[in-house]
């Protein structure tokens, strides 16, 4: 892989790692549902124009998979942010990488070897230390929601590997957003209040962090992922998603002041090295064409 592609995958989680922190600020000003609406909305206003509108053909699938990854993985993933601290979140979240791995095995008879078995089990050790901490916040709710969130986004996975034999990643992006915002929408308005007052009273930290969740997490990481995944093999890409976890958790520390212990360090290590395994011995099972889960 040529150095400048290196920098530019561990620029990208970088940036994908801080978005934790992001919408924590975000949602000290929109309710959780209505943020993830403005995003989708936003989302395609930006890359439909681009791409264009899909075929009549697609709507049904599109309408399954913006159920399944806007709403059914962004609902709960917001609202766990909203309770539990960012830099647990942006740790707990990658549980969907053994979820993946555990659906290949089941669905597609992708063989588990005693290595991954060890690597999946040190990722559900580093998490209960995590959530066993006296300092964790969210309690069982917000990490219930979470690993909802986890099973969403692997099983829109599923259907986006089957959706990207004939739709680009920037239709996909595009589409789902199309699909998913007036959904999200519809469900903001049935189940939360103060949607006005919120566009009427939202900060310099709530329109950033909506700017951030279009402009850079959208148009730049998705940009930078998708362009890698077309240049160089999974195998080589994959491994660059565990830089995310230790820089969501070092953005949230730093910028939301966030404390840490050795229990969090601890955690934290024994994730990444079960993530590490899963994604190094066999890379190809939880390949991420969705790209990140936040």
């Amino acid at each position: 892989m040529a150095p400048q592609h290196i920098l530019i995958l561990v620029f990208s989680q970088m940036l994908w790692g801080a978005n934790f922190a992001v919408v924590k600020w975000g949602l000290a000003d929109w309710p959780p549902l209505f943020f993830v609406a403005l995003r989708m909305l936003a989302v395609a206003a930006l890359i439909v124009p681009f791409v264009g509108l899909p075929k009549r053909a697609d709507w049904r699938r599109l309408l399954i998979l913006g159920l399944v990854l806007g709403v059914l993985h962004f609902a709960p993933l917001f609202h766990g942010i909203r309770l539990v601290d960012a830099a647990t979140s942006s740790i707990i979240i990658q549980i969907q990488v053994p979820l993946a791995a555990l659906a290949a095995a089941l669905l597609f008879g992708d063989r588990i070897g005693w290595r991954r078995w060890s690597g999946m089990a040190l990722a559900f050790v580093g998490i209960v230390v995590l959530v066993g901490r006296p300092e964790f916040t969210g309690g069982g709710l917000g990490t219930t929601l979470i690993f909802a969130a986890a099973l969403a986004w692997v099983a829109s996975n599923l259907l986006i590997k089957q959706a990207s034999a004939d739709l680009d990643g920037w239709q996909l992006n595009a589409w789902v957003a199309l699909f998913a915002g007036p959904m999200m929408l519809a469900l903001s308005l049935a189940t939360e209040t103060g949607q006005v007052e919120a566009i009427a009273g939202a900060g310099l930290a709530g329109w950033g962090s909506m700017a951030y969740q279009v402009l850079i997490v959208t148009a730049l990481c998705y940009g930078i992922w998708y362009a890698m995944m077309r240049r160089y093999p999974v195998s080589s890409v994959m491994p660059f998603t565990l830089l995310e976890p230790i820089f969501g958790a070092t953005t949230a520390v730093l910028l939301l002041g966030e404390g840490w212990d050795w229990r969090m360090v601890a955690g934290a290590a024994l994730t990444m090295a079960g993530l590490a395994i899963i994604i190094l011995r066999r890379p190809q099972a939880v390949a991420q064409p969705a790209g990140s889960g936040a």
